[in-house]
């Protein structure tokens, strides 16, 4: 049965299950070697759990085996958005950093979100768990600028392998750090992926790695959402701009050598 509730909510890791119980993954071992556990504790911890089924073995595992009409199958392992009567999903808006930490947040069936937005349930997967999260700072600019909201659906580690090359992704590491970048797929080669700014300026915003290993979650960006419409085109028109003036100055530059070789061999 333990080996079930691991499953169930936290896809097999026995130190995340420990950590929702609040015991050390020790005591979830000792508990399996003996065929024992704490079933007051488990219902404390372990929402919706059929007590019947984990005191005599009876039933189904949880109280209810209903979910949403429109999802095959929910992940156990996040909070499922319901779709309403009128076809429409509600995403809940949260900090970047409690999106990215879902995959190991103490008690992901319970997040607080300061808001949400509505988006048609036929632009979203049934079985997916989504955020909208709050883009902060200048590391996407021109493409996805500060202030602005990226939606953003969590993957399960098996869809890891076929990320995208080039496209937008939140990623956070065991240490806490989350990051909103775009990303190269090297985990067949190398077993990493390659982390990349869509900021131009590489000195404050340079590439770097993560080793699989070091990976926490990983979120899709899906949808785009912003007050100001992001022209990619300014950017390029300035850089243009910029080596016009520099072909200026060096062509200046040339003609004045010129002019001095001219009246050194007349």
């Amino acid at each position: 049965m333990l080996e079930q509730l691991i499953e169930y909510y936290d896809n097999g890791n026995k130190s995340q299950f420990a950590k929702r119980l609040g015991i050390t993954p020790q005591g979830v071992s000792t508990w399996m070697s003996r065929n024992t556990y704490d079933s007051e504790l488990i219902f404390a911890k372990c929402e919706n759990v059929n007590a019947e089924w984990l005191l005599a073995g009876k039933g189904s595992m949880l109280r209810t085996e209903e979910v949403p009409s429109v999802m095959e199958k929910a992940d156990p392992a996040v909070e499922v958005i319901s779709f309403t009567e009128d076809n429409t999903v509600t995403i809940p808006i949260v900090e970047i950093s409690v999106a990215a930490g879902t995959a190991g947040f103490p008690n992901p069936n319970y997040i607080e979100a300061v808001d949400g937005i509505k988006l048609p349930a036929s632009m979203l997967h049934r079985h997916a768990q989504y955020y909208c999260v709050r883009v902060k700072g200048d590391s996407m600019a021109p493409t996805i600028l500060d202030s602005s909201y990226v939606v953003v659906r969590l993957l399960d580690r098996a869809e890891w392998e076929d990320l995208r090359d080039q496209h937008v992704y939140v990623i956070s590491d065991l240490d806490g750090r989350s990051y909103l970048k775009r990303l190269k797929n090297r985990f067949h080669e190398h077993g990493f992926v390659t982390c990349m700014s869509d900021n131009p300026d590489k000195v404050n915003y340079g590439n770097f790695n993560l080793m699989e290993n070091e990976i926490n979650s990983i979120l899709y960006a899906e949808f785009y959402i912003s007050a100001k419409m992001p022209n990619i085109h300014e950017t390029y028109y300035k850089k243009v701009g910029e080596l016009e003036d520099k072909y200026d100055v060096l062509q200046e530059q040339m003609n004045m050598v010129l002019k001095k070789i001219n009246l050194r061999n007349p």
